[in-house]
Parts: C-alpha cells; sequence; structure tokens
C-alpha cells in the first residue's frame, strides 16, 4: 500500500464510503461525504500550495472524526505544514506534537516540524527535525514552498 498515492487511497476511500457503507444513518454518511469532499479540496490545494484555503479543508476534513487513522495523519501533517506556511506556527507546532505521540508517519511529521521552524526562522532545530526524519525514513521529502 506504501506505493499507492494519497490521491489513489483518497479515491479508495470515498468510493468504500459512498458503495459500501451499511450505515442507515444519514448523518453518519454525510459526514463522512463532506469529510472526504473536504480532504479532496485540501489536498488539490495544498498541491498547488494555496496554504489558507489548504488549512481551511483540511481543518474541516480533520475535526470530523470520520476520516481512517492514515488519511487523517497524512492530513494532519498537510494541515500542519499549511499553518506553518500561514505563519500560525503555535498551532502548526501543537498539532504536530500530539501527532508525534501515536502517529505512523513519524517521517513526515518530523519533515513538517523542519519546515515550520525554518519558516520560523530556527535553522538548527529546522535541520536537526529533518536529520530525525531521515532516521525513519532515508528518503522522505522536504516540505518546500
Amino acid at each position: 500500500m506504501a506505493s499507492v498515492t494519497f490521491s489513489a487511497r483518497l479515491l479508495i476511500a470515498v468510493i468504500i464510503v459512498a458503495v459500501g457503507c451499511n450505515s442507515s444513518d444519514s448523518q453518519i454518511v454525510d459526514q463522512r461525504n463532506i469529510a472526504y469532499s473536504a480532504l479532496s479540496d485540501g489536498e488539490a490545494a495544498f498541491a498547488s500550495k494555496d496554504y489558507g484555503k489548504a488549512a481551511e479543508s483540511l481543518k474541516q476534513a480533520t475535526g470530523t472524526g470520520v476520516l481512517n487513522p492514515d488519511l487523517h495523519s497524512e492530513a494532519s501533517v498537510k494541515l500542519a505544514v499549511s499553518l506553518g506556511a500561514t505563519e500560525q506556527f503555535g498551532p502548526a507546532i501543537e498539532l504536530l506534537s500530539q501527532l508525534e505521540q501515536s502517529a505512523p508517519n513519524l517521517d513526515q511529521i518530523y519533515a513538517a516540524r523542519s519546515y515550520v521552524l525554518a519558516k520560523q526562522g530556527k535553522a538548527a532545530e529546522a535541520r536537526a527535525a529533518l536529520a530525525k526524519a531521515r532516521q525513519f525514513n532515508r528518503s522522505v521529502q522536504e516540505f518546500k514552498d
């Protein structure tokens, strides 16, 4: 599954929600549809470096509590990068600290922390965070503007 892109996993999740959901509770189905739509919008905005829109959409998607854990973790990392890019450093670092406790993608979390620290002008701390990210995954990509 590691070689499957985030967009492909998102598409699969949307299909499962739309087709495979047996819940009779239309409110839950509606929440999932909203969350996955917001996630798709956030992913597109992040890819185009529209960090303000990405932060808004990703915050909506991750706040619903209906995303699967992998999608939630990946979206939260991108949310933290978007917050850092829009100079919301406190919330970005706080989110990364929360993710660090239990998320499976520690390489991305530390790469995101490196980005946020660099945006704050903390070059030495940013390099240390990137080095830690590379301890988990030597090929982790840096987040850049």
